[in-house]
């Protein structure tokens, strides 16, 4: 395969987007043990506070630095509101004391974000990281932070998207695209083409295309209409642009993951074997069956020269597999047990990869109506379809489970 890397950064500057790039703070995972703050500790960081305060004025320049901890303690006990309050002072603190775009205040800010998510105020923790972006481009001098900071924004932008956050969901997606791009190129012109570095807005940059490709709400209607004004227009063509070269835009940045990944391992046929895997299923998720399945056929070629070629092709090709099969914008819930289920669905998989004969099995009555939105769904997610002697063959009763999260 064709090294695309610089063709797919070439692509984005033609395009031409400027996005902002801003640190993004996630919730705390709840399958994490919490560490609950005291309330000792949380009145001794208080009382830290006020002292200084008191001794060394409203203004000292080291408060911010205890308004932090401050903050930090009070998120622990659950106590956002009031962390909010903490870390904004901080913020308003290091500004006066560091300058307007210091890096002294983005803890803080992020302190901000995670707590307004907590609360479920999201569109101001997007207020916030709008402003992280102005604080990130002036201060941040080290590469690999700033990279940091674009790849923690791109995936910002891409959970803004799934929340529908502002009038136009799909610029989000433009956004995250050019990010992605933007630490692509910075890791390219510091590290090579092939560095593994590379990886990471890679798979950033596929994800992109995979939602932009997705995306059903683009309608050319919506860009010529009188009632919208000019800047949503422009936003919409620009959209549209490019979602019209998805198809290619998608094809180039699996090639640029190959080209990176050929160079990191030793073991020729299996990298090549799981990009044309990864290529067949993007033809696929866009109904070019023909030349999906002869990239499945190579992949099974490359497959066939390793020691564990039965068991790797079994793997990839024994069972129907639902597209896209990359984390964050997988089209179905994870399955489940089924004796942890709440549905349990049954159907076909056509050789073509299309959902047939789609029946429930077991569905548990309060959740009629999340079945019904599951089965639509399901119908239209197509399938990397099983495989029998390099040919792709009919999957009949199989069997799914899902639990629905409460």
């Amino acid at each position: 395969m064709e090294r695309l890397t610089r063709q797919v950064l070439l692509w984005g500057c033609l395009v031409g987007l400027t996005a902002n790039y801003v640190q993004a703070s996630t919730p705390e995972d709840d399958a994490v043990p919490r560490v609950v703050a005291s309330d000792s500790e949380v009145s001794a960081y208080q009382k830290i506070v006020d002292d200084m305060a008191s001794r060394m004025g409203a203004y000292a320049p080291d408060l911010p630095e205890k308004l932090l901890s401050l903050g930090a303690a009070l998120q622990k006990q659950g106590r956002h509101k009031e962390a909010i309050r903490v870390f904004k002072r901080g913020t308003h603190l290091a500004r006066i004391n560091n300058g307007l775009y210091s890096a002294a205040q983005i803890p803080l800010i992020q302190g901000e974000i995670t707590s307004y998510i907590a609360t479920g105020e999201f569109l101001e923790a997007d207020n916030r990281q709008q402003y992280m972006h102005s604080v990130q481009q002036r201060s941040l001098n080290n590469p690999d932070s700033r990279v940091q900071a674009l790849m923690q924004q791109a995936a910002w932008q891409q959970s803004a998207y799934q929340m529908r956050l502002g009038e136009q969901p799909f610029v989000r997606l433009l956004n995250m695209w050019d990010l992605y791009r933007v630490a692509l190129s910075d890791i390219a012109d510091r590290e090579g083409d092939t560095s593994v570095n590379l990886l990471p807005p890679l798979d950033g940059l596929l994800q992109a295309q995979y939602l932009i490709s997705d995306h059903h709400n683009a309608s050319s209607a919506a860009s010529s209409s009188a009632d919208t004004s000019f800047g949503t227009r422009q936003s919409q063509n620009r959209f549209n642009a490019y979602r019209a070269r998805s198809y290619t835009q998608g094809s180039s940045v699996i090639r640029a993951i190959y080209d990176v990944r050929k160079a990191q391992v030793k073991d020729q046929n299996f990298a090549a074997a799981e990009s044309l895997v990864m290529l067949g299923d993007w033809m696929l998720w866009h109904g070019d069956h023909e030349a999906a399945f002869r990239a499945y056929r190579e992949a099974m070629g490359e497959l066939a020269q390793l020691d564990d070629a039965q068991q790797q092709i079994e793997r990839l090709f024994g069972q129907p597999v639902a597209l896209p099969t990359i984390e964050g914008v997988r089209s179905l819930p994870e399955e489940v047990a089924v004796n942890d289920s709440d549905i349990l669905l049954e159907f076909t998989v056509t050789e073509h990869g299309k959902v047939t004969n789609l029946s429930r099995v077991d569905v548990k009555e309060e959740y009629e109506n999340s079945t019904i939105k599951l089965m639509r769904k399901l119908r239209s997610t197509p399938f990397r379809p099983r495989f029998e002697s390099m040919n792709p063959v009919v999957t009949e009763k199989m069997t799914h489970a899902y639990k629905i999260s409460p």
